[in-house]
């Protein structure tokens, strides 16, 4: 094909785009219906592709807030399975110290039995308050025993002693070992002497 020029030199533009209507149209070009046609189809061909990729991008942001879920939880209950360890730890030493604490009252009681001088015996005073101050900042409270009402779960009966009045069946008439808690969960049961009814 050959590109005719109004002069030498010159192009035309109108003669140009007639001969390039003839090329178009004398090869087997689809009608245009046909063309829409197919332009449907490859769209919705694309359509359900990416309707497929939405859907598998839906079921991964499903499965990886499952994770994250998945994590936390785990981070929760590892928090926790610490936190327990920790506190179950910190109240093995406390009981130990509790022991300690129990040897000072006995200490106490057999420097007076032996008529020590009263300075020694006011020194070991001054020691075992100044230890349970100590034990209450860290969140041990004594329970006190001596006189309620016997309970199993908060008391451990060394054994039992008759008595006459029925208000005093079940009641702790006396208090070997001092009970405690830490933090309001108990740490060591009382144990104690109850009073039983005689027949």
């Amino acid at each position: 094909m050959a590109w005719k020029r109004k002069k030498e030199g010159e192009f035309d533009a109108v003669h140009a785009a007639e001969e390039l209507d003839e090329a178009i149209g004398s090869q087997d070009a689809p009608s245009t219906e046909e063309y829409i046609r197919t332009l449907e189809v490859e769209l919705e061909g694309m359509g359900n592709l990416l309707s497929q990729k939405e859907a598998l991008l839906a079921r991964a942001e499903a499965r990886a807030a499952e994770q994250e879920d998945e994590i936390e939880r785990i981070k929760m209950r590892l928090q926790t399975e610490a936190d327990q360890k920790v506190e179950k730890r910190v109240a093995e030493v406390i009981d130990e110290l509790l022991d300690v604490g129990d040897d000072l009252g006995r200490a106490i009681l057999s420097a007076q039995e032996m008529n020590h001088a009263a300075s020694v015996i006011q020194g070991l005073e001054l020691v075992r308050q100044s230890f349970g101050k100590r034990l209450q900042k860290m969140g041990v409270t004594r329970m006190e025993a001596l006189g309620a009402k016997f309970d199993p779960s908060l008391h451990d009966a060394v054994s039992m002693m008759p008595v006459q009045e029925p208000a005093q069946d079940g009641v702790i008439l006396a208090v070997v070992k001092e009970g405690y808690a830490l933090h309001g969960k108990l740490l060591r049961e009382a144990r104690v002497v109850v009073g039983k009814l005689a027949s």
